[in-house]
């Protein structure tokens, strides 16, 4: 047919004979099954077809009748497909050729779009898939109006429109609309009459200029004028409430405007049109502008509909629509905004809303996304006006009340106020950050011993750093603030009685969490300003004599190191956290002083050193003195070696160590002298150490390992070990056995941390560390479990054990499910003793669940049934914790599927578990109880 467009051609001339050919095709019915192979589907072949019917304008006769006849059809797929057919062919055929099908198409869309139902079209579906059909036919007959208004023209440009709103059923549902007294259509069909006219409004005034005009010229101001004249401008409440009443907002008229607004406000965005001869004549705009001040008026008076905290569906759909209709006022691109007052005044009855309704949570969030969204728009369209104004109005405001901790709105909810007004654009978030950064600084020389504002700056720190940041550096990629916010703490932190401030308040976790986050986003050229500036304030501020460590590491010959300051302490500690947030390729001087000021640290008990002596070891920071790794491996030893040895000291004797510095095994004459810091922190520190060689796949983690297995099995260890019979008010001594602490150690190693050691902090993670390191630590655990005699040992062996196979992953568990299934059930019937197990308990059940839904797991678990089941049962009735109850519940509703040969004889045991399961404390239980009970009544 393309080949002969000729009219008069041999296309002209046989496209009756060939139309009924392909004619035969429509709607394509396509049967064979996917492993037909044939290589087509349906979709593929109708779309084929439908470009065989656009291929030329000779088919129009023809092709035009057969799908608006179609359209009738009671079959969705052939209605979706003509709708889809005719939506191609009037953009294909031209206007010429389908002007004289204007009044036909009109009539058939009118009916799709007022009168499908699921009831009535789709009632042979199920109720999703009807709603499913449903939505993409009224879609595809919304598209195929909208060819239809865009693509068919005649010397009459009203042909069209005056067809549409001459129509009978249009005018009668308009009049419905504004004789409505009941606030809310009071029936689905009522409301889905009132949508379909929506649709077709507005696809009428998003067309053009002109069709947006003869729409506000025939219904918006009488539908304005309804609005104003049911709300009662002269009563102080709305009434919105269902039922006949004079006083009642019309939902309907209401629902239309909105519809009209968004139309020629989109009419507004994709007009190339020049703006200024709308303004001069009558048009859509002026009509708007005489309307703007009443309607204005009444979305603000729907937003007062309820000053309670919970609405009504009804109120909340109200209150919707008035924050849908600012918005949209609020948008319109700067050549046709509105007057500044206007604007303004949708603002201050937004931000209103913000400080003095917070109560009603969903007016509350609802004008704050408003809000975010009014502030995006001027951003977008570069409207320089409404930035300022948005600027004074709003984000001066919100800032204002982030600033100050002595206000009635919780401070959640100033801080959520700031983060969302300020996503609107990068230079609004810039003026919160800075905002924050400010009331950072002051508050923390206002805390004087007052508790609300340490919580304050613990608060605003937090948001700066979770929130505040990522989007910065993520949206805008912006992060010079950071660097100089990073560099004025350490301005702070230079101060004595700041400092002092700081360590009494109780800010010291906060600002070190800050800090890692601001160095985190920096680059590296700014990490290394950053590092300086540390380095330059330790150096001038710590006790220790810094300068004897800048080319020496820690001798197992040295002296008593003293006790530390608690500025000395603080002041590492912040360092620590500049060493955690840095780039692996950031130049850092003085390794070899900073690495040795941590170990002292370190062995002194500071958990914060060894997160960064973890992060130092993981990244191997960039420093020419240590250009060949074997010399850091080195210093790793040394400081392995000093930890392993105070551990495995004897408890009874005085421990010494110093951070001396030798080179080459020669002594240096600075030394210093204290106590030893607590063996249980020296472990957990040799832990994040090992965290640190194990994501960088580091062959030394072994040494760790090795060592923390060793401290399990000691004889020396276990005698140490308290008993785990304890009753449930007992509290775990801060002084917990060094058995205990390796085990915890484990968890440390093999779990994911938001203090240190992960993507945000820039850390070396080698693709299934924790796999292969529960393949090399299983053989071994194993064999030690069975080996171990006595119970304490074996307890702490269990408690490794649980947190090894908790944190790897399920699969890699599942692999080895037979040789560790027993050893897991019996864990957890041992550990589920003890209350500070609880959590343990629960992530090894968690694995054990996972067992169920993999079918290696299954067969492993129908081997020891009898076992698994006895183990459930017990933790059905786990006292310390509910999910504990929940999870072992649902575990017996997932075995109802194993085989019934197996099952059946366990289902006594699992009825009166589930039996006794019912009268539990909490809902969860008992509902799971109920499930679980009737699965296994009919498992006969």
């Amino acid at each position: 047919m393309k080949l002969f467009p000729d009219p008069s051609g041999l296309a002209a001339q046989f496209a009756s004979d060939l139309f009924e050919i392909l004619s035969n095709y429509f709607p394509v019915y396509f049967t064979h099954e996917a492993s037909d192979n044939l290589g087509a589907t349906r979709d593929d072949l109708s779309r084929a077809l439908m470009h065989a019917f656009c291929s030329t304008p000779f088919f129009e006769p023809f092709a035009i009748p057969l799908l608006l006849d179609k359209l009738s059809s009671s079959l969705p797929l052939a209605k979706l497909d003509s709708l889809k057919y005719l939506d191609n062919c009037i953009s294909c055929y031209g206007a010429d050729r389908m002007v004289r099908h204007t009044s036909a198409i009109w009539s058939k869309l009118k009916e799709v779009l007022f009168s499908l139902s699921s009831d009535q079209l789709l009632s042979s579906w199920s109720p999703k898939d009807a709603e499913k059909n449903k939505n993409q036919i009224m879609s595809e007959a919304k598209n195929c109006l909208k060819a239809a208004v865009t693509y068919i023209h005649s010397s009459d440009r009203d042909l069209f429109i005056n067809l549409i709103l001459l129509d009978d059923d249009i005018v009668n549902n308009f009049h419905s609309v504004t004789i409505e007294e009941k606030s809310i259509c009071s029936s689905p069909q009522k409301l889905h009459q009132l949508q379909a006219l929506g649709s077709v409004i507005s696809i009428l005034a998003e067309s053009s200029t002109y069709f947006c005009t003869r729409i506000f010229q025939a219904h918006f101001t009488r539908l304005i004028d309804i609005l104003v004249n049911s709300a009662g401008f002269e009563s102080q409440h709305l009434n919105i409430c269902n039922g006949s009443s004079s006083g009642t907002v019309n939902y309907g008229a209401l629902y239309l405007c909105l519809q009209m607004l968004s139309s020629c406000r989109e009419v507004a965005v994709t007009s190339q049109e020049e703006f200024a001869p709308v303004k001069s004549a009558n048009t859509w705009w002026l009509i708007l502008m005489g309307k703007l001040e009443p309607f204005i008026h009444l979305l603000g008076k729907l937003l007062t509909i309820d000053s309670q905290p919970i609405q009504s569906a009804v109120e909340q759909e109200y209150v919707s629509s008035a924050m849908k209709g600012l918005l949209i006022l609020a948008t319109f691109p700067e050549q046709c905004s509105l007057p500044a007052n206007a604007y303004e005044d949708i603002l201050l009855m937004l931000t209103s809303v913000i400080t003095n309704k917070y109560e009603n949570v969903h007016l509350w969030r609802l004008s704050l996304r408003t809000l975010a969204s009014i502030g995006s728009s001027a951003v977008e369209f570069h409207d320089s006006q409404k930035e300022m104004i948005y600027n004074r109005i709003v984000v001066d405001k919100i800032i204002s009340l982030a600033k100050s901790c002595d206000t009635s709105m919780p401070l959640n909810l100033r801080l959520e106020a700031s983060f969302e007004v300020g996503t609107a654009g990068v230079n609004y978030m810039l003026r919160v950050a800075r905002s924050l950064e400010e009331a950072v600084i002051i508050n923390i020389f206002q805390v004087n011993g007052r508790t609300e504002c340490v919580e304050y700056v613990e608060c605003l720190m937090d948001c700066y750093s979770s929130r505040l940041l990522p989007w910065l550096f993520t949206s805008a990629g912006v992060n010079d603030f950071a660097l100089s916010f990073a560099m004025r703490l350490w301005d702070e932190i230079s101060d004595l009685a700041t400092l002092d401030r700081i360590i009494s308040q109780g800010l010291l976790d906060s600002l070190m969490m800050g800090m890692k986050f601001l160095v985190g986003v920096c680059t590296e050229e700014q990490q290394s300003l950053i590092i300086q500036k540390a380095c330059s304030t330790i150096s001038s501020m710590l006790s220790l004599p810094v300068k004897s460590m800048v080319h020496h590491v820690l001798s197992e010959d040295d002296e008593l190191v003293p006790a530390h300051s608690a500025q000395d302490k603080a002041l590492v500690c912040m360092l620590s956290s500049v060493i955690v947030g840095l780039r692996p390729q950031t130049p850092v001087q003085d390794m070899t002083m900073m690495i040795n000021l941590f170990a002292v640290f370190l062995l002194n008990g500071q958990m914060p050193a060894a997160h960064a002596l973890a992060s130092i070891f993981n990244k191997y920071l960039h420093n020419s003195e240590f250009s060949h790794e074997n010399k850091l491996d080195k210093i790793l030893d040394v400081i392995l070696g000093r930890c392993f040895s105070i551990v495995l000291a004897s408890s009874n004797s005085k421990i010494s160590h110093s951070s001396g510095a030798i080179s080459d095994n020669a002594n240096c004459s600075d030394s210093m002298s204290g106590s030893v810091g607590s063996k249980v922190d020296i472990l957990c520190g040799l832990a994040w150490i090992g965290k640190g060689l194990l994501m960088r796949g580091d062959e030394k983690v072994k040494d760790v390992s090795m060592f923390l297995l060793k401290c399990l099995v000691s004889d020396q260890n276990s005698v140490n070990v308290q008993p785990y019979q304890k009753t449930q008010n007992d509290n775990v001594s801060s002084d917990a056995s060094l058995a205990t602490s390796a085990a915890d150690a484990f968890h440390v190693m093999m779990s994911d941390s938001e203090v240190c050691l992960n993507k945000k902090f820039h850390a070396k993670i080698k693709l299934l560390y924790k796999q292969r390191f529960f393949s090399i630590l299983m053989p071994i655990f194993l064999s030690k479990i069975k080996e171990t005699p006595v119970l304490t040992t074996k307890l702490v062996l269990y408690r490794a054990f649980g947190h090894i196979i908790s944190n790897a992953p399920v699969s890699a568990v599942i692999t080895e499910a037979h040789q560790i299934l027993l050893v897991m059930v019996d864990s957890l019937a041992k550990l589920s003793v003890d209350i500070q197990d609880k959590d343990l308990v629960y992530n090894m059940l968690l694995v054990l669940s996972g067992m169920l839904m993999d079918e290696k797991g299954k067969e492993c678990i129908l081997e020891n049934i009898h076992i698994v089941v006895s183990v459930l049962t017990q933790l059905v009735s786990y006292p310390h914790m509910m999910v504990v109850r929940e999870t072992a519940l649902q575990c017996f509703v997932a075995m109802s599927s194993f085989p019934h040969s197996k099952m059946y004889r366990m289902r006594p045991q699992v009825l009166q578990a589930a039996s006794k399961a019912l009268d539990d404390k909490k809902r969860a239980v008992r509902q799971e109880a109920v499930r679980c009970r009737q699965t296994w009544q009919s498992f006969a």
